[in-house]
Formats: C-alpha cells, sequence, structure tokens
C-alpha cells in the first residue's frame, strides 16, 4: 500500500471512528433486493423500516477487473448514477465495483428514511450471494478495500453509502464450477478486508448457510458441494462443512453479528421438523441448548484439510452475535414442499420466550427478503419486531430444561 494511500486510511479511520453508527443492542435484520430503480417502488422497504427493521441489507455487491487505465483513485464515469454493470473505477490495478442499484436514488431514498425519522437504521451491503462471484484472485485484501471505499466514499451528500458490509458468499447451481470450493486467498481475501473495514469504523457481518458453520459437525472443508449423512435428500450436494469457521477462528472480533440461514435447502432445521417432526420452536431451543452445553463455540477438525494451516480447535460463536436467519413468506410456496421451513411468528415466539427467560436469547432475527413480505399473509418484520421488542406474551412462560 502507497505512503499516500495509508495517510488516507488513517484519517477515514480517525473519521470514521467518531462518525460510525452502532449496532442496537437487539437487530431486527432484512436482506433487500430493490435497486432503487424506481423511488416510487419503494413501498416494501419502507414499510420493513416502519415495521422495525434496523438493519437493513441491500444485495448484492462484486468487484471487477476493468480494461483500460485510469487517471485517479476515485475518478468515476458516471458521478451520481450507477446503473447495472456500470463502475465506479480506482487505479489499483484496474478493480473496480459493479451494483446493480441506482447510487442517485439511493441516496435520495436513504434521506427520505432520515426525514420520516429512520436515520438509526444501519444499512449493509452484501457480497456474494448464491451463485454470485468470490473474491477476485490476484488482488490483495488491501486492493480490495481501496476499490471498496473509492466506490463507498463517492458521493459528498452522505458521508458513506453503506455503514457497513455483509459476507455471503456461497456455491454454484454448477456443481463443477470453481465458487464451489473457497480458495485461501478468497478466504483470507475475506477475514484481512473485514479487519481493514473494522479499523474504519464500519459493521462487519457474514451470513453462512446453516451448513457453512454446523455446530453439529467438527468436521472442515472448503468445498461446498456435498451432501450430508442423514438419510434424507442425499441427491441434495450443495451442502458446506464449516468453511464460515476458518474465519471467526482467526478474526473473530471483526464481526458484529452472524446471521445464520436456517432456511438453507434441506438443512439440519428442515430434516429435524420435516422429517423427524420436531416441533420448530423445540429446534430453536434445542439449538441454543447444544451451543451453550458446547461453551457458546464448536470445536472444528480444520487438520482435515492441510492447506488450511491451522491446528483442530474450538471457534468461538457467541449467542451476543447471533441473528436466527429466517425465510418469510416464500418459504411457504407450495412448490417448495420440505426443501426449506418457515418458522411461523408463534414458534419464534415460543423460543424466544423461553430463551430469553434465562438469557439466552440470540443478538437478533432476521429474514431473507423484504420482497417477499405479505407473501401468503405474512409480515415477518412486525411479526419478529413484536418477538424481541414486547416481552414475553402472558402464559407463554416455559422452562428452558423442559424442551425436548
Amino acid at each position: 500500500m502507497s505512503t499516500q494511500l495509508m495517510k488516507q486510511r488513517g484519517e477515514t479511520a480517525v473519521a470514521n471512528k467518531k462518525t460510525h453508527k452502532l449496532l442496537p443492542e437487539k437487530i431486527l435484520v432484512a436482506y433487500t433486493s430493490n435497486g432503487c430503480h424506481n423511488l416510487e417502488h419503494m413501498e416494501k422497504v419502507t414499510e420493513a423500516v416502519k415495521n422495525g427493521v434496523n438493519v437493513l441489507i441491500w444485495v448484492f455487491i462484486a468487484f471487477e477487473t476493468l480494461e483500460g487505465q485510469v487517471e485517479e483513485i476515485g475518478n468515476k464515469r458516471n458521478s451520481n448514477v450507477m446503473k447495472p454493470h456500470d463502475s465506479t473505477e480506482c487505479n489499483r490495478r484496474r478493480l473496480g465495483i459493479k451494483c446493480n442499484l441506482d447510487v442517485k436514488n439511493y441516496i435520495l431514498y436513504r434521506k427520505r428514511l432520515q426525514a420520516m425519522g429512520y436515520d438509526h437504521v444501519a444499512h449493509l451491503v452484501a457480497f456474494g450471494g448464491w451463485n454470485g462471484p468470490h473474491l477476485p484472485a490476484g488482488y490483495s485484501a488491501e486492493e480490495l478495500y481501496e476499490a471498496f471505499q473509492a466506490y463507498n466514499l463517492q458521493d459528498q451528500d452522505i458521508p458513506r453509502l453503506f455503514d457497513g458490509i455483509d459476507w455471503d458468499l456461497e456455491g454454484h447451481d454448477d456443481l463443477k464450477s470453481p465458487t464451489n470450493v473457497f480458495t485461501m486467498e478468497c478466504l483470507d481475501q475475506m477475514g484481512q478486508f473485514s479487519a481493514l473495514a473494522k479499523d474504519d469504523g464500519y459493521i462487519v457481518s457474514m451470513a453462512p448457510p446453516e451448513s457453512y458453520l454446523d455446530i453439529t459437525s467438527q468436521k472442515f472443508s472448503r468445498l461446498v458441494n456435498l451432501t450430508y449423512s442423514d438419510p434424507w435428500h442425499q441427491d441434495f450436494q450443495y451442502h458446506g462443512s464449516n468453511v464460515y469457521g476458518y474465519l471467526l477462528a482467526k478474526w473473530t472480533d471483526m464481526f458484529d453479528f452472524v446471521f445464520l440461514q436456517f432456511y438453507e435447502s434441506y438443512s439440519h432445521a428442515a430434516y429435524q421438523i420435516h422429517h423427524v417432526g420436531q416441533d420448530p420452536s423445540d429446534f430453536l431451543v434445542n439449538f441454543v441448548k447444544a451451543l451453550s452445553t458446547q461453551g457458546e463455540g464448536l470445536h472444528i477438525n480444520f487438520e482435515n484439510d492441510p492447506v488450511v494451516g491451522l491446528k483442530n480447535q474450538f471457534v468461538v460463536l457467541s449467542l451476543s452475535k447471533i441473528v436466527f436467519g429466517f425465510a418469510n413468506g416464500w418459504a411457504k410456496n407450495d412448490d417448495l414442499r420440505e426443501r426449506t421451513v418457515f418458522f411461523d411468528n408463534h414458534a419464534v415466539q415460543r423460543a424466544y420466550n423461553i430463551l430469553s427467560n434465562i438469557g439466552k436469547e440470540p443478538r437478533g432475527l432476521g429474514f431473507w427478503v423484504v420482497e417477499e413480505e405479505g407473501a401468503h399473509g405474512i409480515v415477518y418484520a412486525k411479526d419478529l419486531h413484536s418477538i424481541l421488542f414486547n416481552g414475553i406474551k402472558d402464559g407463554m412462560m416455559e422452562s428452558f430444561s423442559k424442551v425436548g
């Protein structure tokens, strides 16, 4: 990193540490795929915020290499609007950002939310997604971070486009795709980038599918085209094996929260609820029971993959960082059947009551995705906000130890 860039980073870090947005004690997280292309079509996002969402994650952002040379860092072809596949450019090895987001409208929408009294909402942006790209090879974390900063600090109307980043790198439908394995370079880029962002006052989160951070298994693999050993839907070949545990093992303090995707296809949650017949609320309570019994963490056999260079070890996964990640109404679609699981508000309420009664509740609750709010009559933001903030309902007090 050049001396000039190091100086710029130092000045930015000092400023950001004074002004960065803090997460509230309890968080309600929601993802949105709205690209702000038409400000008349923001109703569902606005309604989610009104219903209590205080962490909004916009999807997705990615790096791209650019043709030709650019004169200076932060030079922008389109200073106000980033249309799909347009890029903010920087001169560090022709690296840029692509995002299906109208930046001009996004800024106007952020100002609209602020005027409505919702300036407390934290806005993050997610990397990855299913079938999405991993981080580009051949670039250091510092180079990636500088490209992100050039994009995120491009407008003077608001201090930063986003208050933080979310890692949602996953696999691909094509079993032979290179993104069905996490390279060591990619994992280290993610961790080192997180440290740089955290040092500059950004919020940093991760959103592993259940199998990518599996408290029921000590196995480790960087492959995410695996099958479970359970004799149930072994034709599904897209599970992981604790790959996100590597990030927590090396950079645990860099992550503010972990959004666990219980809605992963044919997950342990789906198996226990659809196949075994376990009550959904019992699954959530038993998950916390198991995690607590393990000392709020999991033992991972990193030596299964010698390339990783880590000893087998205990990896901390604190309840104070966990967000239960659910699917909203789309999970009730008939064509999904037992592929995923829907946790209705009564099941989540019962589990949360039991856990909060003994101080074992997660940091927050969340869902994918805002655009499906209202599907099958489910308005999840309102339901989850009520559970998080309205306390225990009469007649719902139960013992942690009595759940089977």
